[in-house]
């Protein structure tokens, strides 16, 4: 019994990252289901504005014991940044599907690569990691492949989605070191309720064409108002365990059980009838899981 409870407590990062993959993989599917009724920036708002009363309440219950501050407008750049990327998860999940979405994240590490060999000049990659990125953006053409039932347009929102991510993963390491990392999560979820206050305003009282920046608010009803709060009470559950998972295990172990969030999304498109995507889809899924992980450990 001794033996098991320190192999659980060892494993405690890679279960609080599992559990972080599942809801994440969950409220895609919840978001995916809600679209038909709901435009994807009415639920940026739902996501932004469940979470928000409880991050207060938890900042007013704990305060940060140590914050160096400073930084706010970076904290607010984060926050944009945030929004945004927000912004390209929900429309990435109405037009591309869940599986497909959470593959376009999880290549994230690919363009943190790219962008650290470019603006940190001592950052270099080794040669297999210069393989192993090729290999990723490779994975990347073969599910960007443009067909007739999706464009090319929708597939760069997927791409933008992976960008911002990995632009926000940067800024949250660098925010971290002068506030809270409850702060940071408020910086990001407030900005996507402000942005989406604003883009349902605009598309509700402003005649314009519902799209990417602006769409008309959709009246819920009765268990959709519940829908609307698990989707939030999801989001929370993300970004809690996402930070247990980062107390006790290395971020390298932690992005590589993220991974996982791409098989739960095929594994619940299968139970949802949907079925498995094409063979070379599956294929650059592939490549862009693998290359990932590998670009990410440095090996």
């Amino acid at each position: 019994m001794l033996k098991i409870k320190k192999l659980i407590e060892s494993k405690k990062g890679i279960g609080f990252m599992l559990l972080s993959s599942l809801c994440f993989s969950i409220l895609s599917a919840l978001a995916k289901s809600m679209n038909s009724r709901f435009p994807s920036i009415e639920l940026v708002f739902f996501r932004s504005a469940v979470g928000l009363p409880f991050l207060f309440w938890s900042l007013w219950r704990n305060p940060p014991i140590q914050q160096i501050g400073g930084k706010l407008l970076f904290l607010i750049y984060r926050g944009i940044l945030g929004a945004f990327t927000l912004y390209c998860l929900f429309y990435a999940l109405e037009h591309l599907g869940l599986s497909l979405t959470n593959t376009y994240g999880q290549a994230f590490p690919l363009f943190i690569a790219v962008f650290t060999f470019i603006w940190i000049p001592t950052e270099k990659l080794t040669g297999k990691q210069f393989l192993f990125l090729l290999m990723g953006f490779f994975g990347i053409l073969l599910i960007f492949r443009p067909d007739a039932l999706v464009s090319w347009q929708k597939h760069s929102i997927g791409i933008l989605y992976a960008i911002g991510t990995a632009l926000g993963y940067m800024a949250i390491k660098e925010a971290q070191k002068y506030y809270d990392s409850r702060w940071v999560i408020v910086s990001f979820m407030g900005s996507g309720f402000i942005a989406s206050i604003i883009s349902l305003g605009i598309g509700s009282y402003i005649e314009s064409e519902p799209g990417f920046w602006s769409a008309q608010w959709v009246q819920p009803q009765g268990i959709e108002w519940i829908q609307a709060f698990i989707l939030g009470l999801l989001a929370l559950g993300v970004q809690g365990f996402t930070t247990q998972a980062l107390r006790y295990e290395k971020t390298t172990v932690v992005g590589a059980v993220g991974n996982s969030s791409v098989l739960f999304s095929i594994a619940i498109e299968i139970i949802l009838g949907k079925g498995l995507p094409e063979w070379f889809v599956l294929l650059g899924m592939g490549l862009v899981v693998w290359g990932s992980v590998k670009v990410k450990s440095g090996k």
